[in-house]
């Protein structure tokens, strides 16, 4: 086992580069690269090694996109296939695993300030964790104690199909419906979902305004009818969702609540109907009610992840 290694956490716009030093991410050697401004994988990763003036003989990119022998990035264009990079880079280790992999992967490492608890519950220890996530999509991923290591599970479970409780879910679904036949979790848990769920509560309050994401959350915080009303059913949306892959999964380890957007109001959404919407329910309310929500607030999540996927043999 190598002393030093790379991690990368490769989104669409930006790729963050860091060292991890016997699987533990060195926070100050983190740096990130706009992915536009490289023809490829290979160029951002010798430039970041370059600056660093150093050598690695192992990697472990996370990606937001779905992984396989020939990766191809979803929403920049970088595109690679996986044995050809390695040699290409000269590594004896080189692992592609999936961003929200790498999120939940970094879930034992993390501090108690680096969460925030939200509602009642305890985690009972070697159980099954569940991580959720909106952001530019919704990542959805369990994670299993397996012996001395930790076993992701990922998912695809944002694109499930929506399960409306309310008369507010009724009447946004029905709104939804008159451009989409199918409407997902995804659809209205992520950052251009906000936007179609203020679209949405405009349109019922017969408004029919539009605003970017970071907007509507700016307007809700400063009170702005429309705009807190959305993020508030934004929130409980979450909360069912959550709820339901927790149920499907036996989540008794813990939720946690991850990606770019809940971070952005903390307090809001501590407040919110979040936590009634997960527990609510009508013959597991006592189960829900066990299970602990976190909001995970540490940086660089995903480079943590990878790190600790580096020598996992079950990853």
């Amino acid at each position: 086992m190598k002393d030093t290694a790379l991690v990368a956490d490769i989104g669409g716009t930006n790729a963050r580069f860091a060292l991890s030093r016997n699987d533990v991410l060195d926070p100050d050697s983190v740096q990130v690269l706009a992915c536009d401004d490289y023809e490829n994988l290979d160029a951002a990763f010798n430039a970041y090694l370059k600056a660093r003036n150093t050598i690695v003989d192992e990697a472990c990119l996370a990606m937001a996109c779905p992984i396989s022998d020939n990766i191809s990035m979803t929403n920049n264009h970088w595109a690679f296939n996986c044995k050809a990079m390695q040699e290409k880079l000269g590594l004896e280790s080189f692992k592609v695993i999936n961003d929200f992999t790498a999120q939940a992967l970094a879930l034992p490492a993390l501090s108690d300030n680096e969460l925030i608890k939200i509602g009642r519950g305890e985690s009972l220890e070697h159980e099954t964790r569940l991580i959720i996530g909106p952001g530019t999509g919704l990542g959805i991923a369990g994670l299993k104690e397996v012996g001395e290591h930790w076993l992701p599970l990922p998912g695809e479970g944002g694109h499930a199909a929506l399960s409306p409780v309310s008369d507010l879910d009724i009447a946004v679904l029905n709104e939804l419906r008159k451009t989409d036949a199918f409407v997902y979790w995804e659809s209205i848990l992520c950052g251009s979902g906000l936007e179609t769920l203020y679209k949405a509560h405009s349109s019922l309050a017969g408004e029919n305004q539009q605003l970017k994401d970071f907007q509507i959350t700016q307007q809700a915080l400063a009170g702005e009818k429309t705009a807190a009303q959305t993020l508030e059913h934004f929130c409980e949306l979450l909360g069912r969702a959550a709820s339901n892959a927790a149920l499907t999964l036996g989540a008794r380890g813990g939720v946690y609540i991850a990606g770019g957007i809940i971070p952005r109001f903390p307090e809001f959404f501590a407040e919110s109907r979040f936590r009634s919407a997960f527990e609510t329910n009508v013959k597991m309310v006592d189960y829900l009610q066990q299970i602990p929500t976190y909001l995970v607030v540490a940086d660089n999540p995903g480079l943590i992840g990878a790190s600790a996927a580096l020598h996992n043999p079950l990853v």
